[in-house]
């Protein structure tokens, strides 16, 4: 264990990581609800909006990913 000292930011990361999961697979969901030929303007600024959302995303959680790896238990 290497974060002794540090139990509550080891939890706080944890809990960061998995809200983010669970935030990707909702952005995912949307994403794939909103279609790339919607009728209307709203829909595909939506569905372009959620796409950018999406990668945005994509790399804070490797970040976060990434952090969560370093605490060794």
């Amino acid at each position: 264990m290497n974060y002794q000292g540090l139990e509550q930011l080891r939890t706080d990361v944890a809990a960061l990581t998995n809200a983010m999961c669970d935030m990707r697979m909702l952005l995912n969901r949307l994403e794939s609800q909103s279609g790339h030929n919607a009728t209307t303007l709203a829909e595909r600024m939506a569905a372009q909006t959620l796409r950018r959302i999406n990668v945005l995303l994509l790399d804070a959680y490797r970040e976060a990913l990434i952090l969560d790896e370093t605490f060794q238990d």
